[in-house]
Order: structure tokens, then C-alpha cells, then sequence
């Protein structure tokens, strides 16, 4: 009789082990949660019709003279003025000797000058001129007006939704809120 009690109990035990271990082993996947290939896939085609509507792979941005990086940086220098090359460089995370070389060009084209930095004076702060000021003004009204457009067909409810969806990719990417 002992011993059959005495294996009873160990099958209870295994099986209590064995539930626990399967309960486990789920939740620690919930946690890992690692997409699968679909999902991949669905984001991977998302980004790839994303980049096409707002015309990321044209030559230039928004019907202006400047690339998309070049785009990125005039606007950068225009939200952030005073700011050294570094600076600019490392916010946009790009190479410092390419955003060297797209000042050079934006100065050679009266978009900015640099003036000596107050605090080091091996440093250059950069300022946009009035043409580059104009230009990125332009500029970022143009992509106001690409959302605006992008948006129009949709109702109120779905731009809100659609709001809502990139607040939450802007929170969960980058933990902004």
C-alpha cells in the first residue's frame, strides 16, 4: 500500500512539475516574445510601402535642391540652431566627414556660416543664413503638407487612429511619450 501511495505521489509530483514547467516555459516565450517570420515580413513590407509614399528613395526631398540627408540636416540646424558639426553629426547619427562635406556644400551655397563657439574656441557653432532659413522653413512646411495630404482620405477617426499607432511605435522605439 506504501508503495503504491509512494508512486502516486511521485506522478502527482511529476505532473505538478511537468504543468509548471509547461506554464513556464509559455510565459518566459511571452516574455522573449520574439516575432516570427510573418510578422517580420508584414513590418518589412510596411517600411517598404511607408518609404515609397513619402518618396524617401527619390533624389530629392519634397520638390527642393537637397537630398533627404542633406533635408535632415538644414532642418536639424534649423530646429536646433548654435549647435557644432559634432553635434549635428551625432543627433542625426550619421558620419562626421559626410555631414562635413554637406556643410561645406551649404555654406559654398550660402545655407549657413559658422562663427567660433563662445565656450571653445577650436569649435564652430553653425548658423543657418536667410536663404537656408527660407529653405528649411519651405522645407518643413512641405512635410507638414505631406501628412496633410497622406491623411486627407481618411476620416477623423482613422487620422486619430493613425496618430495614436505612431505614438505608440514613437514610445515603444524610441521611449518618447
Amino acid at each position: 500500500m506504501k508503495k503504491i501511495s509512494y508512486w502516486i505521489f511521485l506522478f502527482k509530483v511529476v505532473d505538478f512539475v511537468h504543468y509548471y514547467a509547461i506554464l513556464f516555459s509559455i510565459q518566459i516565450r511571452r516574455f522573449l516574445h520574439l516575432l516570427d517570420q510573418n510578422e517580420i515580413t508584414s513590418i518589412r513590407s510596411f517600411n517598404r510601402n511607408y518609404t515609397k509614399l513619402l518618396g524617401i528613395l527619390n533624389k530629392k526631398v519634397l520638390d527642393t535642391p537637397l537630398s533627404w540627408t542633406e533635408g535632415r540636416t538644414i532642418l536639424e540646424i534649423y530646429f536646433n540652431q548654435d549647435k557644432t558639426p559634432i553635434e549635428v553629426a551625432n543627433h542625426l547619427n550619421l558620419d562626421k566627414s559626410y555631414t562635413s562635406r554637406i556643410l561645406k556644400r551649404f555654406e559654398k551655397n550660402e545655407l549657413l556660416y559658422k562663427s567660433p563657439s563662445s565656450t571653445d574656441l577650436r569649435s564652430k557653432k553653425i548658423h543657418l543664413t536667410t536663404k537656408g532659413t527660407k529653405l528649411a522653413q519651405q522645407l518643413d512646411e512641405r512635410s507638414d503638407q505631406q501628412i496633410k495630404d497622406l491623411l486627407i482620405n481618411l476620416s477623423p477617426q482613422q487620422q486619430q487612429e493613425f496618430y495614436e499607432a505612431v505614438k505608440t511605435i514613437d514610445k515603444l522605439l524610441f521611449n518618447r511619450k
